[in-house]
């Protein structure tokens, strides 16, 4: 499963009043950057690069899925925006509180060499998706550009066709299971492993349409609903009608003298990262402590675990700051017009006590946690990751060895990682017991020591602004790392 192309971070540098992005993708930092020489705001920078991003980054980013953007004005307290997936069932007749999801399929997917998962996917898998309504309204908060110009990027990807990073093709590769579960999704995603081009037609349609003005239910909503619910799915009208983007205080932690700012519940996985943190010791080698840490916040924080993420940061010349992430799933294997739907609902961690302990309407819980660092002489540090359950341990090893160690960000991002459960610590090479002064605690789970450092451990992407204004851009090479600077 490497996602690797050698160990040099994509880093950017630039003087007081430039702008900094960094990405998951070429084309992805290309549409942040196109708005940011138009004058366009941080919002609208993420905002375009995540529309490209579900074109250029097709398993990880969607319109059928959801995430959060952490945003800040250049003086402000940030907020963070959700808009993330709810449980459908709205009104759905004859639902059963005890019964087992209808109509999912299981997939054992393999990743590298190492671990064999079971996905529950198929129409009974999707979740309300809720990134459609969240990138409409973080353009509509913040953005200065017209939508148009937003969307061009991605239809144009999407209409004539762009080339795949090896990246993307291996996570094409990994869940190719799921991707070839029905034949409209197969369409899609077998023509990169291929070496062809990746093209979405009825997509760029779609987005052509809702460029020219508030996108009819008949075009997207309507067949939605119909086809999830041809598919014995439960999503309703009811769902999409009643669906909200919500506006949240972040949760706010220290560390040393700086401030950190990130999502806070129902989406945990910015608390794990701070209860963490507050167990890590300010030590030279913390990292036999950072994986009992691990273990043990995770631990009081069961379910809700997400896969399928991707993060994108932007700081503008102004200030602003903008952390976006998202998600879908492992991908549910079905489209519908030319939007790849997630499969949130089938993922057994998300339902700890039953298919249906949560009611329909409620907000799932997510791992996802972009963050903005805030040191005590004024530097500013926008970062957030994908990678699952591995996204707690990738922000926890970049912030302690930036803020603690005062490494730079480029060599905190490129570190090598360690990702520990209850019964396995995974470690990147360089990063061993044997070649430190590490002393595990009595009865540590076995250490499993990769090959290479892997996507598996999740892709940092980060910008930073500096007291003077200089900025700084790192792109993570584990998961196709692009930085500019504007």
């Amino acid at each position: 499963m490497r996602g690797v192309s050698g160990e040099i971070p994509q880093q950017s540098t630039g003087r007081p009043g430039s702008a900094a992005v960094a990405a998951g993708s070429v084309a992805t930092r290309d549409a942040a950057v196109a708005m940011l020489r138009h004058g366009g705001t941080a919002i609208d920078a993420v905002v375009a690069g995540a529309f490209a991003a579900t074109v250029a980054e097709p398993t990880l980013a969607s319109l059928g899925g959801g995430g959060f953007c952490l945003v800040a004005e250049p003086d402000g307290e940030p907020r963070i925006i959700d808009f993330f997936v709810n449980v459908p069932g709205l009104n759905a007749p004859g639902l059963s509180r005890n019964a087992r999801i209808p109509h999912m399929e299981s997939l054992c997917v393999t990743f590298g060499e190492h671990a064999v998962q079971e996905f529950e996917v198929g129409w009974g898998s999707v979740a309300v998706p809720g990134a459609l309504q969240g990138l409409l309204a973080l353009h509509a908060r913040g953005g200065r550009l017209p939508l148009a110009d937003i969307l061009a990027p991605a239809i144009t990807a999407a209409r004539e066709g762009i080339h795949l990073d090896d990246v993307q093709v291996q996570f094409i590769r990994v869940i190719g299971p799921i991707l070839t579960l029905t034949p409209e999704s197969s369409a899609l995603f077998t023509p990169p492993l291929d070496g062809q081009a990746f093209r979405n037609p009825a997509y760029a349609d779609l987005l052509t349409l809702m460029a020219a003005g508030p996108l009819p239910t008949s075009a997207y909503a309507d067949p939605l609903v119909a086809a999830v619910q041809a598919g014995g799915g439960l999503l309703t009208q009811e769902d999409l009608r009643a669906y909200r983007v919500v506006e949240r205080r972040p949760v706010m932690g220290l560390r040393g003298t700086s401030v950190l700012w990130t999502n806070p519940p129902p989406a945990f996985g910015g608390v794990i990262v701070l209860e963490t943190l507050g167990l890590v010791p300010e030590v030279a080698d913390p990292w036999p402590a950072i994986a009992d840490a691990l273990v043990r916040s995770t631990h009081r924080h069961r379910g809700g675990v997400r896969r399928g993420t991707t993060h994108l940061s932007v700081i503008d010349a102004e200030g602003r700051v903008a952390g976006l992430s998202m998600s879908n799933g492992s991908n549910s294997g079905t489209v519908v017009h030319g939007v790849t739907l997630n499969n949130m609902l089938g993922e057994a961690d998300l339902n700890p006590g039953g298919w249906h302990a949560l009611d329909a309407g409620a907000r799932l819980r997510s791992m996802m946690a972009p963050t903005l660092v805030v040191e005590d002489d004024g530097t500013r540090t926008v970062l957030g990751t994908g990678g699952s359950e591995r996204i707690r341990s990738a922000l926890v090893q970049t912030l302690v060895r930036s803020l603690d160690h005062g490494e730079d960000l480029a060599s905190a991002v490129v570190a090598p990682r360690l990702h520990a459960t209850e019964t396995l610590i995974d470690v990147e090479p360089g990063l061993r017991p044997e070649d430190s002064t590490w002393t595990w605690r009595e009865g540590h789970p076995p250490v499993r020591e990769w090959p290479s450092r892997d996507l598996y451990f999740g892709g940092v992407h980060a910008v930073r602004r500096d007291p003077d204004g200089r900025v700084t851009a790192v792109g993570d090479p584990r998961r196709g790392g692009a930085t500019a600077i504007v």
